[in-house]
């Protein structure tokens, strides 16, 4: 943590708990696993529960559980239709283009919104906007990093995602699922392109929790 000025851990213990989970994603999105190590994942969870007891809006996270389950099944059974009409390859290439239309949109609706307010498209800013939109998700366990002109320059959230178990015990495989998860990603890049995102852990793949993580270099800001 060194070549950070500024480090800002919302829940120590919960860091450390996720930071001592032996698994191994094969890749940036965790859409494969080379080794996931689930006790440990169960620990984080099960201490995660305890902290987010009280919290109102992971409160109204878990209450709508069976709302996000019926919205992801909306998803699939469209998604599925367009596999099905157009065949799997181009039936899943148009629902990706799709999302990534969506996304898109969503991104550029920020920078509008960015622009107005004479915001520079950091990812100080970028989150201003974002959790516009999703207000609703949770965001008790968070790290946040800043350089020395108090810009940040690495997000990571962990949470755990009804949207995510649906797709985990349904989807017919992960590539399926990214369809619906990506749009994350097409946000941040229609936001800002140079905005570097991953999923060190992702529940469609069989992990517990989600973990995600949104970075920026301090020259890689626009004006």
């Amino acid at each position: 943590m060194s070549e950070y000025s500024r480090v800002e851990i919302a829940q120590t213990e919960l860091k450390e708990l996720a930071d001592a989970i032996d698994d191994a994603p094969a890749d940036r999105y965790s859409r494969t696993k080379q080794r996931i190590d689930l006790e440990g994942q169960q620990r984080y969870m099960e201490r995660y529960r305890e902290v987010s007891a009280s919290d109102p809006i992971q409160q109204g996270w878990d209450a709508n559980e069976p709302e996000f389950h019926a919205k992801t099944k909306i998803f699939s059974v469209l998604a599925d239709a367009m596999e099905y009409e157009l065949g799997k390859e181009e039936g899943r290439a148009a629902v990706a283009r799709a999302r990534k239309r969506q996304g898109d949109q969503m991104g550029a609706a920020m920078v509008e919104k960015s622009r107005e307010k004479g915001d520079r498209l950091s990812l100080n800013n970028f989150f201003k906007e974002f959790w516009g939109y999703f207000q609703w998700s949770p965001k008790l366990d968070t790290e946040r990093y800043f350089d020395d002109q108090g810009n940040m320059v690495r997000y990571t959230l962990r949470l755990n995602c009804p949207i995510g178990d649906y797709l985990r015990d349904n989807a017919p495989d992960v590539e399926f699922s990214s369809n619906f998860c990506d749009l994350d990603e097409h946000i941040a890049h229609a936001y800002n392109p140079n905005i570097r995102y991953s999923r060190k852990r992702w529940v469609p793949a069989g992990d517990q929790f989600t973990e995600l993580t949104w970075e920026l270099d301090t020259a890689d800001i626009l004006d």
